[in-house]
């Protein structure tokens, strides 16, 4: 009988920045040529050998007070 690995997908979000823009669009256009923002999260030692990250693959916003 055949044997599987099963993986769970899951995704995750983290805190770029927080950018002065008219509207979600352009705070999100902002970010993203923003050289300073941390495009390449890590995760610990410890869940290193358990989970691998992927690439970002949206990018959100939300107004702050």
């Amino acid at each position: 009988m055949p044997k599987y690995r099963v993986y769970a997908i899951a995704s995750a979000s983290w805190l770029l920045g927080e950018y002065e823009a008219e509207n979600e669009d352009e705070a999100r256009d902002l970010s993203q040529d923003d050289d300073s923002a941390e495009y390449h999260p890590s995760i610990c030692h410890s869940c290193a050998g358990k989970i691998e990250l992927g690439d970002a693959y949206k990018f959100d916003a939300e107004e702050v007070d």
